[in-house]
């Protein structure tokens, strides 16, 4: 039977090919279609009739109606039964809001169930606005991955009309206005480039009181790259890796950068993609890795990487490049990209027994996993990544897995075994060296203390997170210590200071969008008594942000505070919201915000 064809994201539509062109009937038969399409869960009728005709003197009645409606539309061949109620359509059938399918540009402008409003059902609406917040998201940053590939691939005609279209989209995000800089820069059109970096500024200064963004800065200004006198050979090229790695490991990554930028420059002399592909894939994972690189720069190294490896190229270079995407996209809250570029990491790794690259792949699928409130699929990624790291003898990566483990632990009430597993990842930091990495794992020990009472420990701890990654500078670890910081001086009954370091923890521009996030949620809970009119405001920030991103906890806790502060209409979507978190904590903490005793001091 041939498939359906649903079109949702802008006036929505269905294309049966065997039918004769009937629409679901009113906006609550799109209402509830979309919600039966896009949740995936299947969801009991007495729910969604609460959630979808709470005035109808039968609910339940009026559910049936729109059922037998929707079966009539949807024709013989799709499955629409039970309860909790399952939606199967036929093969090959279709929906424009699927984010697992290929993006369309039809769907760059348009918005989900566009022009239909749902005001007389809270709790439908509610759920609608964290969809369309998400399904924005997904398309303004498929609009800025199409104009990195363009780029990466010289097509540079293409590259400016889709990194304008996610400018349009999103005039407020650096890395598009970066990306549209860079490919004005790329046809030649230096003066367009000026003038859009100078609307960017405005735009920044009127907006949020910022100057004009680094990463835009970074496109405008081509790298120092110091000229080498040596012949463009692989050995001159390689001696500049070998060079840049020792730099690296010493924690040098200044001078490293620099050797890198000479190594891909006499790369490109040699004309060998495969050589250029090494060179470049080096530098973006520096500037990932040392230099906090986040940005339309790295993300074009990417791309490059990817364009020059080619079908016939290195896989290990390859998985490698599709792993950094993936972590870029984790970090930067792309999950829907981030998924995609870690599968097919994870495949060709696979495929070429690469199990020290498996390893990382797992790694960073685990922290996505574990931003996405899916905590059984991180559980076992991050387990594998453990298992394969330690075999292997990459301990560096063992400890980085049993750190994602330990932050999995926490999030999930089970402080007794995130203890364990940050303990064992201190340890073998210890053994490597890496110092680098320790603030995060730190800050993370520091409250898994706290939560067994054990007060001074948790302060060292903080305290000596706080230190290193402010002598490292990394945004990841100073948001994550910051937290840990303002945990204990909370628990110590110092409000004002705790104050300060939560303020300190929600400077704009984080490298790590799921760590802002988190730090939002801590300052509703902080303010949730004392200042609740600053908790409205943190926890509104919190649901559209975690929406876009898909930091589904997130997201329900942000809703969470947003009732226990009085916003009765998003109430009945809570509970749809966390139906496919498997969380102890969650529940727990909604039930504590229920019943008006959220505690803050050392909790969540």
């Amino acid at each position: 039977m041939a498939g359906i064809r649903v079109r949702l994201m802008g006036p929505p539509s269905i294309e049966c090919p065997a039918g004769d062109g009937r629409q679901p009937r009113g906006r609550k038969g799109w209402g509830l279609l979309t919600y039966l399409l896009l949740h995936r869960i299947p969801t009991p009728r007495g729910q969604l009739a609460a959630m979808l005709f709470p005035d109808a003197g039968d609910p339940l009645g009026a559910l049936r109606w729109h059922l037998s409606d929707l079966r009539r539309v949807l024709g013989p061949g799709s499955v629409l039964q039970g309860d909790p109620l399952i939606l199967r359509l036929p093969p090959s059938s279709s929906c424009d809001a699927d984010t697992a399918a290929p993006w369309s540009a039809d769907t760059a402008s348009a918005e989900l169930l566009e022009r239909l409003e749902f005001a007389d059902c809270p709790g439908f609406d509610t759920w609608l606005t964290v969809e369309r917040h998400r399904l924005r998201h997904f398309v303004e940053t498929a609009a800025y991955e199409k104009g990195l590939a363009a780029l990466a691939d010289g097509d540079t005609g293409s590259a400016v009309k889709f990194a304008g279209q996610a400018v349009r989209l999103d005039p407020l995000n650096g890395d598009f206005h970066a990306l549209l800089v860079r490919a004005l820069l790329a046809v030649g059109d230096r003066s367009g480039a000026r003038d859009q970096a100078a609307r960017c500024t405005r735009l920044f200064a009127e907006h949020l009181g910022l100057g004009m963004p680094a990463e835009v800065q970074q496109a405008l200004a081509a790298p120092d790259v110091r000229i080498s006198a040596l012949p463009a050979t692989a050995v001159a090229v390689r001696s500049y890796l070998e060079a840049a790695a020792s730099c690296l490991a010493a924690g040098a990554a200044t001078p490293a950068l620099a050797h890198l930028r000479v190594a891909g420059g006499l790369a490109e002399r040699t004309r060998n993609r495969q050589l250029q592909a090494e060179a470049l894939l080096a530098l973006a994972g520096a500037l990932i890795h040392g230099a906090g690189g986040r940005g339309a720069e790295v993300a074009d190294l990417l791309h490059r990487v990817v364009s020059l490896s080619g079908p016939d190229g290195s896989p290990a270079v390859q998985a490698a490049a599709y792993r950094e995407l993936g972590f870029l996209a984790v970090q930067r809250g792309f999950p829907a990209s981030g998924i995609r570029w870690l599968a097919r990491a994870l495949a060709l790794a696979s495929a070429a027994g690469l199990a020290d690259e498996t390893a990382r792949v797992l790694g960073v699928r685990g922290m996505l996993a574990t931003d996405t409130a899916d905590y059984p699929a991180a559980a076992e990624a991050l387990a594998t990544s453990t298992g394969l790291s330690t075999d292997g003898g990459n301990l560096r990566q063992a400890a980085f897995a049993r750190a994602m483990l330990g932050r999995l632990y926490l999030l999930t009430g089970q402080h007794g075994t995130a203890a364990e597993e940050l303990d064992a990842s201190l340890m073998l930091l210890a053994s490597e060296h890496w110092t680098a990495f320790r603030p995060l794992v730190e800050a993370l020990r520091s409250e898994a203390y706290l939560l067994s009472g054990a007060s001074v420990e948790a302060a060292e701890l903080a305290d000596h997170a706080v230190a290193l990654a402010e002598a490292f500078g990394d945004r990841c670890y100073l948001d994550s210590a910051f937290q840990a910081k303002a945990r204990v001086l909370l628990a110590a009954g110092d409000r004002a200071a705790a104050g300060e370091w939560i303020r300190r923890g929600l400077r704009p521009d984080p490298w790590y969008r799921w760590f802002r996030g988190r730090n939002l949620e801590f300052a509703c809970t902080v303010a949730l008594h004392s200042d609740p009119p600053l908790a409205l405001v943190y926890a509104r920030e919190l649901s559209e942000l975690s929406s876009r991103y898909g930091h589904d906890e997130l997201t329900v806790r942000a809703y969470s505070f947003r009732a226990a502060l009085g916003d009765s209409a998003v109430e009945t979507a809570i509970p749809l919201l966390a139906a496919r978190i498997t969380n102890p904590r969650l529940r727990a903490d909604l039930a504590g915000l229920a019943h008006g005793t959220a505690h803050a001091g050392i909790g969540h």
